[in-house]
């Protein structure tokens, strides 16, 4: 785990569980799974490419997902599908190779989409790090992926994002090579380092994310930068404890900035834009940033390193892991406790016979 990085003692008060670790360690943890997943099975036969790949998760499980399927959307030549909830869509079928990912292998409904994906007679691999989801592997005699980790499932995505890569590189769907991981991982440490104790020659994180406190905060998006835009809103309200909101470019410009009425949206919303270079939304953030701006609404960038789209969603990764720990740190609540979630986990307990768990 990384040591390049430690808070002061004003954050490390407040941080008492060290979610920081988990976002300086991110890097490392990819680079060392990418290359620990070299031992990965699929479960199909030589040469068989399935018609379908559905990733099914919940959570902070899900983001993972999100990724690699806009990564992998341009080149793919079959879907690929993150699948949330208890019910898979009816296409799959034993031509349908299904993913089945939790964090703590109690997610009810994972373990509802894998007894499903089952009676379909669909291909099944899991990744987990136990629970009920790989004693029920071990019983079917499906693989399993298993890892080991002490962070929050939201916080294990390198445990998650690896194998899935792996899973994509085999299937021929999205061409990811060892050096470019590498190489993303590398920067992802260095550029954690640099967000969680900002140097002059970058942008001041802490400072952004105590704007952002005020108002709620509108995440914008778009291309294979899209699911970072829910990334962000979900680590805002897991770490930070912070209301936000999410829209994805183009599809934003079509319908929600009607709502950003004039007299109400300035003092209740601003607009947290994330951009890398050649983004196709680039031009659509502009669009926005112009209305905003004439009606008095908070703009503010996010701008995202990287050469590739790969490296830029590495890259916009830990950007916003680390804001949302700034959002923390302003706010002065430990980002690791989720109360509202133990809440409601406690209660669908006894609806569901498994842990709800992100």
């Amino acid at each position: 785990m990384s040591s390049a990085f430690e808070p002061g003692p004003a954050a490390a008060a407040i941080d008492r569980a060290g979610m920081w670790r988990h976002i300086a360690a991110f890097g490392e943890q990819l680079a060392r799974e990418w290359r620990r997943s070299a031992d990965l099975e699929l479960p199909l036969p030589r040469g068989r490419t399935p018609e379908h790949l559905v990733i099914a998760a919940t959570g902070g499980s899900a983001a993972a997902g999100d990724i690699v399927a806009a990564l992998a959307a341009p080149t793919s030549e079959i879907p690929v599908t993150v699948v949330r909830g208890r019910t898979l869509p009816n296409y799959v079928s034993e031509r349908t190779l299904v993913v089945a990912v939790s964090c703590s292998g109690n997610t009810a409904e994972t373990l509802a989409l894998y007894d499903d994906a089952w009676r379909r007679d669909a291909f099944i691999v899991a990744i987990t790090g136990g629970g009920r989801l790989a004693a029920r592997c071990e019983d079917d005699g499906v693989p399993v992926w298993r890892f080991s980790s002490d962070a929050p499932p939201r916080a294990a995505i390198a445990h998650l994002l690896a194998p899935l890569l792996r899973i994509v590189e085999r299937l021929g769907l999205y061409l990811v090579t060892g050096p470019a991981v590498e190489r993303a991982a590398a920067r992802a440490s260095e550029l954690a380092v640099d967000l969680l104790a900002p140097r002059p020659e970058r942008p001041d994180l802490a400072a952004l994310a105590a704007d952002l406190i005020p108002r709620v905060p509108l995440v914008l998006a778009g291309g294979h930068l899209a699911p970072l835009a829910e990334r962000t809103r979900n680590q805002l309200a897991e770490n930070a404890k912070l209301l936000a909101a999410a829209g994805t470019l183009p599809e934003a410009a079509h319908n929600l900035v009607v709502g950003l009425d004039a007299e109400l949206a300035p003092a209740r919303w601003s607009i947290l834009a994330l951009a890398a270079e050649h983004d196709p939304a680039a031009p659509y953030l502009a669009a926005l940033e112009e209305l905003a701006a004439a009606r008095g609404i908070p703009v503010h960038p996010l701008p995202v390193p990287g050469h590739d789209p790969f490296e830029q969603a590495i890259a916009a990764l830990v950007t916003v892991d680390a804001l949302s720990w700034h959002a923390a740190i302003a706010r002065g609540v430990d980002p690791t406790p989720i109360p509202e979630i133990d809440t409601i986990r406690q209660r669908l307990a006894r609806l569901f016979p498994a842990e709800i768990s992100t």
